[in-house]
């Protein structure tokens, strides 16, 4: 177990109001789809073939049992965020989790960011230049994540994908279908029209956007752990036609200075942008 999953134990914020399992993960064989303590979890590509020098979409496909969550790559005042270790053919690589825009999960007094219900992790996969695509290429992952409710439990799954992988043409149809869900549910950079500025003073921090538009509904997700009081209410202060202020609760467990405030903001439904706003001000 990583020392990063020893520390999901523990509660950022307030008092740990669950009890984690650490009796041992459990470790599934590799396979394309594997079942899951509340859920499944299987590995999904985008396209059933590769092409030289592209960059092709493999994916995480959870599908938790209701009230069950995993976590964003900030997971709030406790837990973990999934993991992927990747064993590839030569000269392919591995980008980065494409996160989706995450929920706000409430457990007692503490809030966690995350995901229920089906959630796809994509990922970028860079063919190389010099594949030929006249046989099949094998994908593995080795996941590891917590699936949470009163409690949390560590698992660990390895996942295969061939590719080509033989399914049908309705089968390739809804898999493509969940790739342009994940885009959609994603954040979107933010348009080169709008600032974005913040200000701190003593435990209070004002995050401004300017979107140009009203805007009556906003909601801050943090990108970096402890900089803002998860659980604390955003205060919403819409700006006569030009965006919105949101006032958020500096965090008791910051550290250093925040420089700059990084994060997704979410502006009424399905409108999220990833946002780096410079902070000003004395904390």
């Amino acid at each position: 177990m990583t020392p990063g999953w020893a520390n999901a134990s523990r509660a950022r914020s307030g008092s740990c109001v669950f009890a984690v399992l650490f009796a041992c993960p459990l470790a599934v064989a590799a396979q394309q789809s594997a079942p899951i303590a509340h859920g499944t979890v299987r590995l999904v590509a985008q396209e059933s073939t590769l092409e030289a020098g592209r960059e092709a979409w493999v994916g995480v496909l959870f599908d938790l049992d209701q009230g069950w969550h995993i976590y964003w790559v900030n997971p709030g005042d406790a837990g973990e965020p999934p993991t992927i270790q990747w064993t590839l053919p030569p000269g392919f690589q591995a980008g980065s989790i494409r996160w989706p825009t995450p929920v706000r999960l409430k457990t007692g007094p503490l809030i966690d960011y995350g995901y229920e219900g089906r959630t796809l992790l994509p990922v970028p996969i860079q063919v190389p230049s010099g594949y030929k695509a006249d046989g099949r290429v094998t994908l593995a992952a080795d996941v590891r994540y917590f699936v949470c409710r009163e409690v949390c439990i560590p698992v660990r799954v390895q996942l295969t994908q061939t590719i080509p992988s033989g399914a049908d043409r309705t089968d390739a149809a809804a898999t493509r279908e969940l790739f342009r869900k994940a885009r959609e549910a994603s954040p979107r950079p933010m348009p080169e029209t709008w600032k974005v500025h913040a200000t701190q003073a003593n435990d209070r921090i004002v995050l401004v956007v300017q979107s140009g538009t009203a805007e009556s509904e906003a909601l801050f997700f943090p990108i970096d752990r402890d900089q803002i009081d998860n659980a604390a209410p955003q205060v919403i202060t819409p700006m006569k036609g030009d965006g919105v202020r949101i006032t958020l609760r500096r965090s008791a467990a910051a550290g250093k200075p925040i420089s700059v405030l990084k994060g997704v903001v979410v502006l009424g439904r399905d409108r999220a942008f990833e946002i780096a706003a410079p902070l000003s001000g004395r904390p």
